[in-house]
């Protein structure tokens, strides 16, 4: 226990420990067969840039995937076209064998950009120093802008809508079901429900949760939350939103021998009431057939 717990500060995990951005976004974006694109052309334009990227990422060629990105490049977190490359080179440096995969949604003409909706999937092994094995995957769901300048078609924004990324290390990681909302309303309270797998009887653990605003700053660095003695099954939190619409990240972290887990989520605030989900009615039961003798 004591090792695993250490692990949790490792120096290779106090900065840009598991956060991914949203800055590959557009690596390896497929078109799902029945997206309707703006028109063919810009959708085959769209498509080679997109296969490019992906090419360059995978090959971590800094220069050739930022031949993409306009210099005026903005994140809705902050940051600008250096200090986007600079998270990429970093989160470079720590992986090992990434995938990314994304699924492009929309693609929407908008007076001189075009807006790209798309959810990536990334999977790649985490290097440490540690002798244990880790692995990260993520989530993020974007909205991208590319503007046709005179070089081409620039990714010029990004906006990240929903995110999640988990990081394991050790042969046998927690394993933890989260229930945690991906909005909230400024100034409302909500509730983190995470539930380890197997019970403290048969294993004890350790457990923490953290909240952070991301800023420009935090959007790259964040800090493990504290670790206490779990006395139930997990952690069951109530959360309150900020007073004005900044999004939050979620970050949770649990320790048993065998390994860890840390979990970070980005929580959307908004000033208006996010939608609930849709209640489906339930099957009309079945007719039972008459009997026969």
């Amino acid at each position: 226990m004591k090792k695993c717990k250490e692990l949790v500060w490792d120096k290779h995990l106090s900065a840009r420990r598991f956060r991914l951005l949203a800055l590959l976004v557009a690596c390896g974006a497929l078109f799902a067969p029945g997206v309707q694109a703006a028109d063919e052309v810009i959708t085959e334009r769209v498509r080679a840039i997109a296969a490019q990227m992906d090419a360059s990422a995978s090959q971590e060629n800094l220069d050739s995937l930022f031949a993409n990105y306009a210099t005026s490049f903005k994140s809705s977190d902050g940051l600008g076209y250096e200090t986007t490359r600079q998270a990429v080179s970093a989160l470079w440096e720590k992986l090992a064998k990434p995938t990314y995969q994304t699924n492009v949604t929309a693609v929407v003409p908008e007076k001189n950009r075009y807006r790209v909706n798309a959810t990536t999937r990334l999977q790649a092994d985490y290097k440490t120093e540690l002798g244990e094995p880790a692995r990260l995957e993520s989530t993020v769901e974007t909205v991208s802008r590319y503007e046709d300048q005179k070089t081409g078609l620039k990714l010029v924004s990004q906006e990240i809508a929903a995110e999640r990324t988990t990081l394991s290390i050790g042969g046998k990681p927690p394993q933890v079901s989260l229930n945690l909302p991906s909005t909230v309303r400024v100034g409302k309270n909500f509730k983190v429900e995470a539930v380890l797998a197997t019970p403290l009887q048969e294993a004890p653990a350790l457990g923490g949760i953290r909240l952070t605003p991301i800023t420009t700053k935090t959007a790259t660095a964040l800090e493990a939350p504290a670790l206490e003695p779990l006395r139930t099954g997990g952690l069951f939190k109530t959360g309150q939103a900020p007073s004005r619409p900044e999004d939050q990240a979620v970050t949770l972290a649990f320790v048993r021998e065998g390994g860890l887990v840390l979990v970070n989520q980005r929580l959307k605030v908004t000033e208006t009431e996010p939608p609930k989900p849709e209640i489906q009615p339930p099957a009309p039961a079945p007719k039972l057939s008459p009997k026969t003798e």
